[in-house]
């Protein structure tokens, strides 16, 4: 595999001004409709344009719309003139409208999109779009940041500062006149599923960016420097076996995990939901917890996920001293979600990452939300959830409080986000990751 490598690299080297990068799972085709997943939406940050941006440090910013106003619960948007899809038309309400509701109304649609598109109203013309929903306006216009928008009839074309060209398993994407500006050449991703093999491109200085295993002791080579993030990603546990399992994990999981047991980007969860988000560390309610002795469960998680391998197997030792048995079995990534969507299991394990406001907790206690994979329900949670006006609305604690009487998912781990970059290469950071703020990749500078 990696001799083959050494051959795909050759003649693509940095010296091109192309950054290298690598996925870890097939993102699938460009979708700005139906398009679901992290490296999706990478894809989709990188050839297109939503109509606000989160900046590096989560402020939103222009994109698409040049301006906007909050007037009597409603959000008017007005769009830049400037912006283009690729064969020169004007980015207009027209496509906003058509992206929008086509999502809303197509059951295979993201359910990530269709979850912040529920019961919003649309209308507009030309360059002005207007949008409201019961949503708070400042939480609306957040999550807006993160639907990129398609040209009408075109679900693969968007209006980003890159063009995208696959062929033969790359994703190879170069820079064309936009808005942003990109100062670079472009960028060419490769599928590399397994971390060691990540791992030694970036040794071996083939790849300008990457994550490496999170293992202790590891440092970059001369060519690459750290690059730490703080992100609201967290492994997280869904149940449809009760609270009685999450519970037990509540409790294994500080002794299966101590400090730097799982490297420098990895600790144990404190609570029900990211302190990352402003969320004070809550317990599950309820008396003593029953002992496991004898209990058995399935865990399922995704096949070639090493990480979340590594945290289950921890777990798996640390329940086995209480009598206890977690089966784990990998399963491959499209069936996982489907069984996530399904309900098809007793426990499963994947990695979740929270937009960068409290409100996004809200797609696991939301009926229609996005992350509500075990249908939690609560007969005050409507009343509660409209009165999260801010995020220091007093009625967070209420919900919290209500969430931890029975819930239905648990955090395992919480990730800093710890790359290696080509000292050469100058990225923004960002809680959202290199990728996914504004103005992303579009602002990145090789150094003369």
């Amino acid at each position: 595999m990696i001799r083959s490598l050494v051959a795909c690299f050759c003649g693509l080297c940095l010296g091109a001004q192309v950054v290298q990068e690598s996925f870890q799972r097939d993102p699938g085709p460009l979708d700005f409709i139906h398009g679901e997943g992290f490296e999706q939406r990478i894809l989709q940050s990188l050839t297109g344009d939503a109509l606000v941006g989160l900046d590096a440090q989560g402020r939103v910013v222009p994109r698409l719309a040049s301006t906007w106003e909050i007037k009597d619960q409603r959000i008017h948007f007005t769009l830049r003139r400037d912006a283009r899809f690729p064969d020169g038309s004007t980015v207009t309400a027209a496509d906003v409208l058509w992206t929008f509701r086509t999502i809303q109304q197509s059951q295979d649609a993201s359910p990530s999109s269709r979850s912040i598109l529920e019961g919003v109203e649309l209308r507009g013309e030309g360059s002005r779009v207007e949008a409201r929903s019961s949503k708070p306006p400042g939480r609306l216009l957040l999550e807006l940041a993160v639907i990129a928008i398609a040209q009408a009839g075109h679900p693969e074309i968007g209006s980003g500062p890159f063009l995208l060209q696959r062929a033969q398993g790359e994703w190879q994407l170069t820079a064309h006149p936009h808005f942003l500006h990109p100062r670079l050449q472009g960028l060419h991703f490769r599928l590399l599923p397994d971390e060691q093999a990540v791992l030694q491109n970036l040794q071996k200085g083939w790849l300008s960016i990457g994550g490496p295993p999170s293992r202790p002791g590891l440092t970059p080579p001369p060519t690459h420097v750290e690059v730490r993030q703080p992100m609201n990603a967290q492994v997280i546990v869904w149940s449809r076996a009760g609270v009685e399992p999450l519970r037990h994990l509540e409790a294994w999981r500080g002794r299966a995990f101590p400090p730097g047991a799982l490297g420098a980007r990895v600790q144990a969860s404190r609570g029900l939901w990211p302190e990352s988000l402003g969320f004070p560390p809550r317990a599950i309610a309820g008396g003593p917890r029953p002992s496991p002795q004898g209990r058995q469960w399935e865990v399922l998680y995704g096949a070639g996920d090493d990480t979340t391998q590594r945290i289950l197997m921890a777990l798996r030792e640390t329940a086995r001293q209480e009598g206890a048995e977690l089966e784990l079995r990998p399963v491959e990534t499209s069936l996982l979600y489907q069984r996530l969507l399904n309900g098809d299991y007793q426990l499963i394990c994947a990695m979740n990452v929270f937009d960068p406001h409290p409100w996004s907790v809200l797609d696991l206690l939301d009926p229609a939300g996005a992350e509500n994979f075990s249908h939690w329900r609560h007969p005050r949670f409507a009343e509660v959830a409209a009165r999260l006006s801010t995020p220091q609305a007093p009625a967070w604690k209420e919900l919290q409080d209500l969430w931890a009487q029975a819930p239905t998912s648990l955090p395992l781990v919480d990730f800093t986000s710890l790359v290696w970059v080509d000292r050469r290469l100058k990225v923004i950071p960002s809680s959202l990751g290199l990728y996914l703020s504004t103005p992303g990749a579009a602002g990145w500078t090789w150094a003369p």
